[in-house]
């Protein structure tokens, strides 16, 4: 038999040390790791809540899976953040949130997790109308899962999907910033200043509602892209592909890849390794 050195023993004791260190940082209840992010560090708080409205201007939502609805409400001076979980959730499992300045930050938490296996959590946000309408920043990214966003006003309005579908009806935005690795994003509001869309892949689809955008960005690597504006919208698109197509409902003149409808008012700029541009109309 081999007899263990001094130094053995040191060592054994700081694997000890060191592994009941990783099983208090990600609770002793079961194969579980997570992570926080950079934006959660600090004052955080666990679970459902109830926010001031009035201490809020931005939201930042980072989501790994399940469900996701913000939504508005008639009444009350609180923001609530209601998390579920079909398979009941630890405190290891629960989702961070914190508001730092005049951001509230809503993390999903843990990645995963044994016991999490056995059910989905999801998560709705319900904003006060009189809140919802003046907001600031509002950046929603979400990893998998079903999105439904409604009834927000902001200045900019950016939404990530990893995969997974993503509805966003009765918006408005000054700014639209659309970034979608896989899946299916279908927007509509009013998006006076600015559209700006990068897909990898999947289906991707914008409305916008009563005023053309002065700006259209669009940047294909794969899948379909279609932005509907209004009828009497002018438009001069320039279309730099390398393969797929370009389609719009409207008439225009062609110039080599420029394409002007109507009095040419709007900038429209797609670049396309792969897929299918749309300019639609969305009355």
């Amino acid at each position: 038999m081999t007899k263990l050195t001094g130094a053995s023993y040191v060592k054994i004791a700081l694997i000890i040390v060191f592994g009941a260190l990783i099983l208090g940082a990600i609770g002793f209840g079961g194969c579980s790791s997570w992570r926080l992010s950079s934006g959660i560090w600090g004052e955080t708080s666990l679970g459902s809540a109830s926010v001031d409205a009035a201490d809020v201007k931005n939201l930042s939502i980072k989501w790994g899976a399940g469900e996701v609805k913000v939504g508005v409400t008639d009444g009350g001076d609180a923001i609530e953040l209601i998390e579920t979980s079909t398979g009941g959730a630890t405190k290891a499992q629960q989702m961070r949130w914190s508001v730092s300045g005049d951001t509230l930050n809503v993390d999903y938490g843990q990645w995963f997790s044994c016991s999490a296996l056995m059910g989905r959590k999801s998560l709705e946000v319900r904003i006060p109308k009189s809140y919802a309408q003046q907001l600031g920043t509002v950046d929603i990214d979400g990893a998998s899962g079903d999105y439904d966003v409604s009834g927000l006003g902001c200045e900019s309005l950016k939404l990530q999907l990893a995969s997974g579908d993503l509805t966003g009806l009765d918006l408005r935005a000054d700014e639209l910033r659309v970034d979608v690795a896989s899946g299916h994003l279908n927007v509509e509001g009013r998006f006076p200043d600015r559209v700006n869309v990068r897909t990898a892949s999947g289906e991707t689809r914008v409305v916008c509602e009563e005023v053309c955008p002065s700006s259209i960005d669009v940047d294909i690597a794969s899948g379909e892209v279609g932005v509907a504006v209004p009828r009497d919208s002018g438009f001069t698109a320039r279309i730099d592909k390398a393969s797929g197509d370009f389609t719009s409902a409207f008439s225009f003149s062609q110039n080599g890849n420029v394409y002007t409808s109507g009095d040419g008012s709007a900038s429209v700029n797609a670049h396309i390794a792969s897929g299918e541009f749309r300019i639609d109309s969305s009355n």
